[in-house]
């Protein structure tokens, strides 16, 4: 067996080197006309067909190495954005020194990158060779926007990437690529960041109960002035290289780095000042008593004033409606209090960048100093951050190069106690009752400067012992509550490039990611009004989590030419990845003071929790491409990985991918009509796998039983094992199109894909009683189904030396279905009550579906509350008399109440009515971005849209239910009050539900078009720079979120989604709206 090794190394080692014999190596460097490196330009071998043959880029010193076919008449041509190409006829030269000079026409850079000028990818394959589907997005197109973290400036700027952004600073940012293949595994895409994959998956032990967006945020450790390109891969064969993780796509990030030649010193900075939408119009102190007493007579005389009395009684015994003003506390309970405007306030966001760049032969380096400072539009919201980059490359010798990234990131989030829903600041300053005072009223009749808080009033409160019916000043919240996050981010990553032979480089990695935070809340007693003897006076609580993530990678990057024909690239990758992770929390009440806000000091402990997580991973991946001809391409792939999530009988996955491109442009019969400068078809298939979220998901578990076992601690079985648990499968096709025309003025693609995932995930599945457990913890079965096509667009309209004219357009469609659920799942979570939808996942509709009622508007009069089958006749009782409408059987339909279909005609509105009401998730995406220049004055502008998803509008089911004591919107003032009303609001109600079920009233059409940004740079001329050796200075204005149009009557249509969770996508719970921003800043280079 060794003797057949050595005979086969031996062979190879021949076949090698007989083959390098038909081909040269060609070295040297490309740099401007002062000699300065230039990074990224190309370079390739072109024949007297003139088709390239062979291509390379320059790495950060402006260095390459290209190997040159024997062949006659060959030219190297030489190329950089913004410089024009250089062509020199091949002799057989070893070495070449290039210097290019500047274009005459001043190209926009961004566009250009964004069309694919960029020629190698991570597999050292060309863009214009590539089987697969990926796209590639230069940041200096946004530049000039005022952005904390780096999705809201790629929001709408590439075809299917759906990104939904939230206004508080450094909440997260939902994006899916291409919709959701999985109903319980992670969505998110994977982000890469200079080849080490960024943690952004939610760690074990997260409290989702009581978590809001903020606690999920991730790229906000990541600075957008470092990044200087993304490219995003979405099919099968792009994201073959990173495995599992890349199952849902892949956001390749490219940080700035240093280039050989003087030391340049960058600066930029942003100010912006933002306003938010006017509030939805609600109630004075008048109408709103108005109101709770037109609800209070409804429901008297619909029971009866022996079942009403003690509606009665707290309608004319309450001293907080009745103005009584013998009453001690009448003057707080005597105005006319707009809530929402003292929890708002101006925001404002300053960023200020500093970078330091540049090296010599062998070194470069760049060194970049960032402060970010972003203040939200409520109170007590703001993000600071503080972050630091090194990046080094030195160069050993033309065969050995060593890059190394250290970053550091430290951010201090202040968020609301609770973002979003009637517990958010906002939620209760919607409903808390007009007529009462935030403030206690001196003896003057003014406002002192403390906080009235009653332990109880008429809205509700806090009993003693319970947290039920809390009810909290929302001005003392956003002002004395505490919900801080203190964090550290330490990134480092080591990377070597080895060139074993010409054609052969080795490639290793190691990535370190460590980070620390700890979030501190309080919420003090001038908030809650409670007693000191309360359970929840002064409640305090921390929640630390430690967190190290470790990423190894061993590559060796084959690439060959074959003669004049063929080329052969080919990928080796062993790659290993471990998460760990360590969080604590705990609880506290009953500190001393007010001004005591650690758990630490608490008198009774509420909680302790500790947890511990580790997800390991390991792959290894062979990836092929070869080429014929430059025109007939074909790509394999095959990864194994193993996740210590899945069960040992299945926790080795296999997941091939394959691809193939026909550059139909170069064929003959296409050049003689001399109108395509690029046509190529490319198709690929593959496979990836998604694991379960979180670690060791396959293993039982065991949980003490409680108060024992015979005066002994014992133990019980909870959670059954999984030896069985397999990988979600997702199969994906895709066939593309890619057009470039008019000199590559205009570059058109188009993509149609279908994405079918099967052994779906699911969670907390029921089983029966006497295997011992109720269900199991996780368990594949079902199938889900994506489909849909891209288009872009990419023209330089006008392409003068003063003149230019560029539009970018992107526009998508994806569709989603649940192809197959396993028969023993149970989606139902419903309860007939006010304000609840159904929680269902059905065959034939998408994720993210909303299910209620249909609502038909208002029983006008007595007639139409008479029940009717699905026929239109009357339905009877046994005594021949005509029924009512009636609700879940318990009430009857009066005229004024809600009308809501009755699906099966029995005359009853039940779990049995509920329908379909539309999905969360759009039918289409679409970005359009138009850049005019003129001479040093560029004027830009970018529109972005979302089409066809739905909203329920949570906000306005809480603002207009008028059953309870909560104040409303001035849409109640319309709302029906005697027969012959023609309104599409029901009656006031109190202490009922069922004119507010959950039904389409609130499901509303959340489509928009908005001009995310408006932007004016003017660039100071060069010669003029020159003489005080400064090589830019820009000034700018931006306007961001100008303009929005909707029928949405909510205060923001761009809702977020809530990650990982299907039930609860798009749901306007009064978060905050995004607001109207105005931002000037400059930048400048010397």
């Amino acid at each position: 067996m060794k003797g057949k090794i050595i005979v086969l190394c031996w062979l190879l080692l021949w076949s090698g080197w007989s083959v390098a014999q038909q081909s040269n190596i060609l070295r040297g460097s490309i740099s401007d006309e002062q000699g300065n490196p230039l990074a990224g330009a190309t370079v390739f071998i072109e024949n007297q067909d003139k088709r390239n043959l062979k291509g390379s880029s320059t790495d950060a010193n402006g260095l390459f190495q290209l190997e040159v076919p024997n062949q006659p008449d060959l030219t190297v041509v030489f190329s950089c954005i913004g410089f024009q190409t250089q062509r020199i006829p091949y002799s057989g030269q070893r070495a070449l020194q290039i210097r290019l000079k500047m274009a005459d026409m001043q190209i926009d850079e961004v566009t250009i990158e964004a069309r694919g000028t960029k020629q190698i990818n991570s597999m050292g394959i060309s863009y214009r060779d590539q089987v697969s589907s990926t796209e590639r997005f230069d940041l200096k197109e946004v530049e000039t926007m005022p952005f904390a973290s780096i999705e809201e400036g790629l929001q709408g700027r590439m075809a299917n990437v759906d990104i939904v952004t939230s206004a508080d600073p450094g909440a997260r940012n939902s994006i899916r690529i291409r919709g959701t293949s999985s109903l319980n595994a992670n969505a998110d895409p994977l982000i890469v960041i200079d080849g080490v994959p960024y943690p952004t998956t939610i760690q074990d032990g997260f409290d989702f109960a009581t978590a809001n967006d903020e606690d999920f945020g991730a790229l906000v450790n990541i600075s957008p002035n470092d990044i200087e390109s993304i490219e995003v891969l979405k099919d099968a064969a792009a994201t073959a290289i990173w495995g599992s993780q890349g199952a849902n796509g892949v956001l390749l990030f490219t940080t700035k780095r240093g280039r050989s030649g003087k030391t340049r010193i960058s600066f930029s900075s942003k100010l912006d000042m933002r306003r938010e939408p006017d509030p939805i119009p609600l109630l004075d102190g008048n109408q709103y008593v108005s109101l709770i007493q037109d609800a209070v007579w409804n429901s008297v005389n619909d029971l009866g004033y022996a079942a009403g009395s003690g509606y009665l009684d707290l309608l004319y015994n309450t001293n907080e409606i009745n103005f009584n003003p013998d009453w001690v506390y009448f003057d707080e309970y005597n105005q006319n209090t707009q809530w929402v405007n003292h929890v708002n306030q101006l925001g404002y966001f300053v960023d200020n960048s500093l970078s330091i760049s540049g090296g010599g032969d062998k070194a470069t380096y760049r060194l970049s100093l960032g402060m970010l400072d972003d203040v939200g539009t409520t109170i007590g919201t703001d993000l600071k951050r503080y972050n630091a980059l090194l990046a080094v490359n030195y160069r050993f010798s033309n065969k050995l190069e060593v890059m190394a990234d250290m970053a550091y990131t430290r951010s201090n989030q202040n968020n609301s106690w609770t973002a979003g829903g009637l517990a958010s600041p906002r939620g209760i300053a919607m409903t808390r009752m007009p007529n009462m005072s935030p403030w206690v009223i001196g003896a003057n009749g003014q406002p002192t400067n403390e906080y009235f808080t009653p332990r109880v009033n008429f809205q509700g409160g806090f009993e003693e012992g319970s947290m039920a019916n809390k009810v909290y000043n929302p001005v003392a919240m956003v002002h004395e509550s505490v919900n801080r996050t203190n964090s550290e981010n330490a990134r480092a990553n080591f990377r070597l490039r080895y060139d074993v032979v010409p054609s052969l480089q080795y490639h290793g990695m190691v990535g370190f990611d460590m980070r620390s935070s700890k979030n501190r809340r309080f919420l003090p007693q001038s908030v809650t009004g409670v007693s000191w003897v309360n359970e929840y006076f002064n409640q305090a609580s921390d929640r630390i989590t430690d967190a190290l993530n470790l990423t190894t990678e061993n590559r060796f990057l084959y690439n060959k030419l074959f003669g004049e024909d063929h080329n052969l690239i080919g990928n080796a990758i062993l790659r290993t990845t471990e998460e760990l992770s360590y969080p604590y929390s705990s609880e506290t009440s009953g500190n001393a003071s007010s001004g005591m806000s650690d758990p630490a000091l608490g008198g009774n402990v509420v909680s302790i929790a500790s947890d511990f997580s580790a997800i390991r991973r390991i792959a290894g991946i062979a990836n092929v491409f070869y080429s014929y001809k430059g025109k007939y391409n074909i790509n394999g792939g095959y990864t194994w990985e193993a996740n210590n999530s899945i069960g040992r009988e299945h926790r080795w996955g296999r997941f091939p991918a394959v691809g193939a491109a026909w550059l139909f442009g170069d064929e003959p019969f296409m050049q003689r009509l001399n109108f395509f400068d690029l046509a190529k078809l490319r198709y690929s298939w593959g496979r990836t796998g998604n694991a379960p979220s979180g670690a060791w998901r396959y293993l039982g578990t065991f949980s003490p039983l409680v108060p024992g076992y015979m005066d002994m601690p014992a133990i019980r079985p909870q959670r059954m094992q999984l030896e069985n648990l397999r990988w979600e499968t997702i199969t994906q096709s895709n066939f593309g199109l890619e057009l470039a025309m008019l000199d590559n003025r205009l570059f058109v693609t188009m993509e149609r894909y279908d994405r079918r995932t099967t052994d779906v995930l699911h969670r907390d599945v029921r089983i029966p009683g006497s295997t011992g457990f109720s269900q199991l913890a996780w368990f594949n079965s079902g199938e889900l189904y994506n489909r849909g096509w891209e288009l872009i667009v990419n023209y330089d309209v006008i392409r003068k030396s003063d003149w230019g004219l560029q539009m970018m357009l992107n526009f998508s469609r994806n569709q989603n279905e649940v192809v197959e659920l396993p028969e023993n799942m149970q989606f139902e979570n419903y309860v007939f009550d006010n304000k609840r939808y159904a929680h269902r996942i059905v065959e034939g509709n998408p994720v993210g579906s909303f299910y209620g009622y249909r609502y038909l508007g208002v029983y006008q009069n007595q007639d139409e509350t008479y029940a009717r089958d699905l026929n239109g006749n009357l339905i009877y009782n046994l005594n021949g008399e005509p029924v009512f409408m009636t609700y879940n059987n318990q009430r009857q339909a009066y005229p004024g109440d809600a009308r809501y279909a009755d699906i099966n005609g029995d005359g009853v509105i039940d779990q049995y009515d509920i329908v379909y009401l539309g999905n969360a998730m759009p039918l289409f995406t679409g970005g359009l971005s138009l850049t005019l220049r003129y001479k040093g004055f560029t004027l830009s502008s970018f529109f972005h849209g979302r089409f066809g998803n739905k909203v329920v509008n949570e906000a306005r089911m809480n603002t207009e239910d008028m059953r309870g004591t909560s104040n409303q919107s001035q849409a109640v003032l319309r709302r029906w009050r005697h027969e012959g009303d023609q309104t599409d609001i029901p009656r006031a109600l109190f202490g009922e539900g069922y004119n507010i079920l959950g039904s389409d009233r609130f499901v509303e059409d959340a489509s928009f078009v908005r001009l995310r940004n408006l932007s004016l740079r003017y660039s100071l001329p060069k010669p003029f720079l020159q003489r005080f050796n400064i090589q830019r200075f820009d000034v700018f204005m931006t306007i961001q979120d100008l303009i929005t149009w909707t029928n949405y009557t909510g205060m923001d249509p761009e809702v977020s989604l809530r990650p990982n969770d299907v039930y609860m996508l798009s749901r306007d719970n009064a978060s905050t709206p995004r607001p109207r921003r105005y931002a000037v800043g400059l930048m400048f280079d010397f």
